[in-house]
């Protein structure tokens, strides 16, 4: 009986690894991505014409401007909604870094609002 306990859970906790991977894709274009490039080179490592979406802020003298981009795969709904999107960092024009950690960090800093964490 506690081996079937036992055996259930670990099945369990595989399980949702597997959903939990699938639902937050990585972005693999974002290690393309290198410091100090313009807007235009980073359009061409994710390969699009524009971004899904770019944001700018002017705070402390600099123009920050997060740039957002679907994942690849499948579009629905959901793929647009800001915290399931890989965001591009570009402070006065060049990129100082990508993903939410780097983003978030950088909106703490300058007092930027930004969606809740999931």
């Amino acid at each position: 009986m506690a081996s079937s306990i036992r055996s259930a859970l670990v099945a369990g906790a595989v399980l949702s690894l597997i959903v939990v991977s699938a639902c937050s894709k990585k972005d693999e274009r974002l290690d393309k991505l290198s410091k100090g490039i313009g807007k235009d080179s980073v359009l061409a490592v994710m390969g699009v014409e524009k971004a899904q979406r770019i944001v700018p802020y002017l705070a402390s003298g600099h123009y920050i401007e997060a740039m957002y981009f679907t994942k690849p795969g499948p579009a629905d709904s959901a793929s647009v909604v800001l915290r399931n999107m890989s965001p591009v960092v570009m402070i006065d024009g060049k990129v100082i870094g990508w993903g939410w950690s780097t983003w978030d960090s950088v909106a703490a800093n300058n007092a930027i609002e930004l969606p809740p964490k999931k």
